[in-house]
């Protein structure tokens, strides 16, 4: 296999500001409680933070965790798809969190070595690799290697290629075993992966290796640290290629997803090869799509037609594999594009933002799905310079700190509260 140089989207949000090769890079503080917000940022239109569109199909998902809340055996998992907005998990945080503590943790869900793709990821795990990987992912102009789940891929030629995932946090429930599912290229080709117990050399049994594009391996202790190794097991087959790995308890609860590739747009999903098959493998009965960003960026070339087209053909795709999720789609922040004038570099709001907001808001109720308007919930066309004035911005007026992605993911887990309070009042916290 022949893997070409790498060509990258020109757009901003490829190199964000906290990417630095790292897992982790981004300091998430303390965050004000929901009811503060108003008063120390009156800049927010709390009065706009509502999930709308069609919320009648999002009845199946809370009618699912009133079940489980009272006694069912069942699983709800959710899924958080994005761009380099998601990709650090602190917008996802603290829907988990309310998720989880609510209805019961169902374990991390969807993990990535990012650190072995030069990239940024988030909190509760860190990444080591002692031997070579070549990586991609899905938001490159040309795509060396195919993508699947993660966005983001690993590929070796090495029969003994490794990494290490250490934790840094407690993962799932204590006490119970779990499932660890690593989603992988074709079993005739690929070779065979393997998970040991990195401090005591225990090899995790494989539990299902049934289907072709993924394993299931049992985890019945609580690791500290896990290693994934390569190993080949037949002739046919000539490399490791890793699309990603997701860790799952077997008992009733919440799973959460979050999958985010920076510089992903949704055609970066619908053109990625193994996508929307691995999605489907993940059960999933809530998809939140948080992308439009990058779109926006896309002055000279952008079309609302193309736009649209793109989220029919993505998620048609998505239902052709009998996926049966509910679907919240959220709008991208007001972001500023730059100019220069007299030697100095200047922002402006960029008006592309708005278009794309209003596109996915149309959308969303012409067919069947929910929407959460961040763009106008953090302030509209001008919110950003109010943003950046309070520190919760970067210098370029596209991305948020830490605190600010925190504030985003209060909003969004109040907005998704709220609709289900309305569904089952009983529950109101």
């Amino acid at each position: 296999m022949t893997i070409s140089k790498y060509i990258y989207i020109t757009g901003l949000l490829l190199l964000p500001f906290f990417s630095n090769g790292q897992d982790t890079a981004i300091i998430q503080e303390n965050l004000p409680r929901y009811d503060s917000l108003k008063l120390l940022y009156p800049f927010l239109n709390l009065d706009k933070n509502h999930i709308t569109g069609d919320t009648l199909p999002l009845q199946q998902f809370f009618g699912k965790l009133t079940r489980i809340r009272n006694g069912s055996n069942e699983q709800a998992v959710v899924v958080h798809i994005g761009d380099s907005h998601v990709q650090p998990g602190i917008i996802t945080q603290p829907l988990r969190e309310w998720l989880q503590l609510t209805f019961g943790n169902a374990g991390r869900g969807m993990m990535f070595p990012y650190r072995l793709a030069k990239s940024n990821g988030p909190t509760g795990y860190v990444t080591h690799c002692d031997t070579p990987w070549v990586s991609g992912r899905n938001a490159t102009v040309k795509r060396p290697l195919p993508t699947g789940i993660a966005g983001f891929t690993l590929w070796s030629a090495n029969p003994s290629a490794s990494f290490t995932v250490e934790f840094t946090s407690p993962q799932y429930p204590s006490g119970d075993t779990a499932r660890l599912i690593i989603f992988h290229a074709s079993r005739d080709s690929c070779y065979f992966f393997t998970a040991t117990n990195e401090l005591n050399g225990h090899i995790y049994p494989v539990k299902d290796s049934s289907w072709t594009y993924q394993t299931t391996y049992l985890i019945d202790d609580q690791p500290q640290k896990i290693r994934i190794r390569a190993k080949r097991t037949d002739s046919t087959q000539t490399s490791a290629t890793f699309y990603g790995m997701s860790l799952e308890s077997p008992g009733p609860g919440v799973i959460v997803h979050t999958i985010g590739v920076n510089g992903a747009m949704f055609s970066s999903y619908l053109e990625s090869e193994h996508f929307v098959g691995q999605l489907a493998m993940l059960h999933p009965d809530l998809l939140i799509f948080s992308l439009g960003t990058n779109e926006a960026f896309s002055v000279k070339t952008y079309s609302s037609e193309t736009f649209r087209n793109d989220l029919d053909s993505l998620f048609l795709r998505i239902r052709q594999t009998g996926n049966k999720a509910e679907v919240i789609l959220t709008t991208p922040p007001g972001i500023y594009k730059s100019y220069r004038k007299k030697r100095r570099t200047h922002y402006k709001p960029n008006p592309l933002a708005e278009t794309v907001s209003n596109v996915l808001c149309e959308y969303a109720s012409s067919h069947g799905m929910a929407a959460w308007d961040w763009y106008t919930i953090m302030g509209g066309k001008e919110g950003m310079a109010k943003w950046k004035a309070k520190k919760l911005t970067d210098k370029r007026y596209i991305h948020f700190s830490g605190k600010g992605y925190g504030i985003e993911g209060v909003l969004l887990r109040e907005a998704i509260r709220e609709s289900f309070d309305q569904y089952q009042p009983a529950f109101k916290n």
